[in-house]
């Protein structure tokens, strides 16, 4: 039972997840609160949250039957371990607001976004 509990290793996570550009403000942060209520719901600690603002994509990506030229991109440093990320990324594919979205593992672990930029 003590190799089990020492093999579960909290790490830290890096989620970009990008919202369509036509939303208005309040909508993006409604949408906001609700993933942030999903990672308190799984247990996942939130370290940082950068948002991005509306940015042009590089590509237009088609939501909703229609195509989207710009987006909303919003960055945030998790820690937690795997088990939870790969729930939480079920039940964030659930929400249809968020058209594309990136869960990777943090290069360097750290407690801000800041240190992550320096190297």
């Amino acid at each position: 039972m003590m190799e089990i509990l020492a093999s579960v290793r909290v790490r830290q996570y890096e989620l970009t997840y990008l919202l369509p550009g036509s939303l208005s403000s309040s909508e993006v942060s409604t949408i906001n609160e609700s993933i942030a209520k999903l990672l308190k719901k799984q247990s996942i600690k939130i370290l940082s949250q950068e948002d991005w603002g509306k940015k042009e994509l590089a590509y237009p990506i088609k939501f909703k039957s229609k195509k989207n030229y710009e987006a909303f991109y919003t960055h945030m440093v998790l820690e937690t371990d795997a088990a939870k990320i790969g729930k939480f990324e079920k039940g964030l594919s659930l929400i249809q607001e968020v058209i594309r979205h990136l869960i990777v593992l943090a290069e360097k672990e750290s407690s801000s976004v800041e240190d992550l930029r320096v190297e």
